[in-house]
């Protein structure tokens, strides 16, 4: 499948990084599917009763202290990932991301390396979803939904092109995610300024890429000599209506199905 998207789990290669990271756990810790990823479906191997067990199983190993041990051996210069061509940086955001979505409590010192790490991304879609994770990740409990479809319902979305709650692309509404006790948002914009991760009133935003916002014209000058790697120019901003609960549901659903059979639904060509 390679890369189907711009989002964080959205290629081959991080759910490598997924599996090398539960070998190094010895237990489960991705409960998505590169296939098919709605974030309100478990993995297809798994029914939903299966899949929740072994998410609390997980989220109760990583909280008693393992993930803290992990995180700090993956970000310490000595750490070499089981698949040499994966970077130590790129192993480090993929287990935030999952720890999120599990719910798994983050300590303080890994949320820095996380904002720092944040830089470094090769996207700016991806930069926007970790800023989101930290700036709206409860750390109570309570999981991360992830924004980024995956591989057969970003094909079924392209092929079905935008529709009620979806634009026709590889992410869910805004793509940025949201906390699960949350409604998703619809902007592709960041939550929270890009550079010091304050949630200041009337964020200036990018003029260039309209995605990335700042307190003021200093927060952007410290950013932009790692955001001019990532801006490119947009018309306007992103923007995904987000419908209501029961549409919502039917939107995921007929991603889903639509994934599953590789058929466009009645009237849709």
């Amino acid at each position: 499948m390679g890369c189907w998207g711009r989002g964080l789990f959205q290629s081959d290669d991080d759910y490598d990084i997924a599996r090398d990271l539960e070998a190094m756990f010895g237990f489960p810790i991705c409960f998505h599917d590169p296939i098919s990823s709605s974030p309100s479906s478990p993995s297809p191997s798994s029914s939903p009763s299966s899949s929740s067990a072994d998410k609390a199983t997980a989220l109760t190993k990583l909280n008693t202290g393992l993930l803290a041990q992990k995180f700090d051996k993956i970000l310490s210069s000595s750490f070499v990932p089981r698949t040499s061509y994966h970077a130590r940086s790129r192993v480090a955001v993929l287990l935030g991301a999952l720890a999120m979505e599990l719910g798994a409590v983050l300590e303080e010192r890994h949320v820095t390396a996380l904002r720092v790490l944040r830089r470094f991304l090769p996207t700016l879609e991806q930069q926007l979803q970790l800023g989101a994770m930290l700036a709206g990740y409860r750390n109570d409990g309570t999981p991360w939904v992830r924004g980024s479809k995956g591989f057969e319902e970003a094909q079924a979305a392209r092929s079905r092109g935008v529709a009620e709650g979806d634009l026709g692309d590889e992410f869910w509404f805004s793509g940025l995610g949201h906390s699960a006790d949350e409604s998703p948002t619809s902007d592709t914009v960041s939550r929270n300024c890009l550079s010091c991760g304050e949630d200041a009133p009337n964020l200036l935003r990018c003029t260039r890429c309209k995605m990335a916002r700042y307190c003021n014209d200093t927060c952007q000058a410290i950013d932009w000599s790692s955001h001019k790697i990532v801006c490119y120019a947009r018309d306007g901003i992103r923007s995904c209506p987000v419908p209501s609960t029961s549409q919502k549901q039917e939107v995921e659903q007929e991603g889903e199905d639509t994934a599953s059979t590789g058929k466009l639904p009645d009237g849709q060509a």
